[in-house]
């Protein structure tokens, strides 16, 4: 979600951070990741591949059950779950229906491609404390402050009256050992990213942030996030 366009360093031929531009609401919960979205069929269709569109979605993710306008999704190579449903508590509704996963959204008893496969190792290794900085940029993709002082707004729309970041909304998130390095151009805010992940309500705990030359730095146990906003756009 946070490689888009030409210097993305995301595998595969479509981006996953096009979900973003859908009206969305992220719920981090222990062991699932909720997604409450306007239009759920809409996430899960980029979420996930199927026999005609193979190269879409995340590797190895799966619907394992599908309800009435919202699926329980599995990644298979690792057994991590999401749930996407248009329920604003984050539920799903219903007993299962397999009739609802109509645009026949790969399902788990398919087997992970060797294109699946070859995508997934060329991802590079995440160390523990990397995963969770990486894992509190994900959930925090539409926190704002109370006040509207500052929004994320999804890293596509900031409903705050501030200049215009742009319009090409390109990302780069690179990754070596515990050091990652984050590039783009539009929304969100260099200081409104920066506040989300160090708030004393909503930040992540133990994280410190240092402003440099170009953007900010921020540390998170051993590992550290390297922030280049690029320049504001006319």
């Amino acid at each position: 979600m946070f490689n888009h366009g030409p210097t993305s360093l995301w595998p595969r031929h479509v981006s996953l951070a096009d979900i973003t531009r859908c009206t969305l609401v992220v719920w981090p919960r222990h062991d699932d990741l909720v997604i409450t979205a306007r239009a759920p069929y809409n996430v899960a269709c980029w979420l996930i591949g199927r026999d005609r569109l193979p190269q879409i979605g995340l590797p190895g993710l799966r619907v394992e059950s599908s309800y009435d306008e919202g699926w329980h999704l599995r990644h298979l190579p690792t057994g991590a779950t999401m749930t996407v449903t248009r329920d604003p508590d984050g539920r799903l509704q219903g007993p299962p229906d397999p009739d609802s996963n109509y645009s026949r959204l790969w399902t788990s008893d398919i087997p992970v491609s060797d294109e699946e496969h070859t995508t997934l190792n060329a991802l590079p290794h995440l160390t523990a404390d990397t995963e969770t900085l990486l894992a509190a940029l994900t959930a925090r993709l539409c926190t704002h402050a109370p006040d509207g002082s500052w929004d994320i707004g999804t890293w596509f729309n900031d409903l705050t009256d501030r200049p215009d970041r742009g319009h090409a909304h390109h990302r780069r998130l690179s990754v070596e050992g515990d050091q990652s390095t984050l590039h783009w151009d539009s929304d969100p805010h260099p200081e409104d990213l920066h506040t989300a992940l160090t708030d004393p309500v909503i930040g992540l705990a133990d994280s410190i942030g240092h402003p440099t030359r170009d953007g900010w730095l921020l540390h998170y146990r051993r590992a550290s996030l390297t922030a280049h906003p690029m320049a504001y756009k006319s």
